[in-house]
């Protein structure tokens, strides 16, 4: 794929999230295992900053590329807000993302015939041990993300439609 038709893909979802307020997405990276796996559908809903709270995941846009991570915490700058996110499997927060590139907070995610509802902080009950153990170990994320694959591959796929970016543009790493 050219990378002027991903932009332009890119441009059309972002479009698509802040005109009708609600987006359906493919999960690529492995960033945000064990909440997201690549191929997850993610269920993305435009929200005001002001409505974010830590431990949600939002959808951001930065460089050609969209990001889905945990917010860590809200933050200003100058005056201007920011917002502070990482990656479930990540030792490192990422740069803080402004307001203009907060798309949208992530509400579902969709795995196979799965709906799993996201409320935030609560999503991470029964997982911090497992986080933990992704972050500070490849073995470990390869040995989870592997059995995921297998398991995967013995359920049926998701049956409603999503838009589908690139893999390029989808990556939640």
């Amino acid at each position: 794929m050219t990378e002027e038709r991903a932009a332009v893909e890119m441009a059309l979802a972002e479009e698509v999230l802040r005109s009708y307020g609600r987006l359906r997405i493919v999960a690529r990276g492995s960033s945000m295992v064990p909440s997201i796996f690549p191929g997850d559908v993610l269920v993305v809903k435009r929200d005001p900053l002001a409505r974010l709270r830590p431990g949600q995941i939002v959808l951001a846009s930065r460089e050609g590329r969209f990001f889905a991570h945990r917010v860590v915490r809200l933050t200003a700058l100058g005056g201007k807000p920011r917002v502070i996110t990482r990656g479930d499997a990540l030792r490192q927060n990422d740069p803080a993302f402004q307001q203009e590139e907060i798309l949208g907070r992530v509400t579902a995610v969709i795995r196979g015939q799965k709906n799993i509802q996201l409320l935030g902080e609560g999503d991470l009950r029964g997982k911090r041990i497992l986080r933990w153990a992704i972050r500070n170990s490849e073995r470990i994320t390869a040995g989870v993300l592997w059995l995921h694959s297998r398991l995967r591959a013995k359920r049926p796929a998701a049956s409603d439609a999503s838009i589908r970016v690139p893999a390029k543009l989808a990556d939640c790493s």
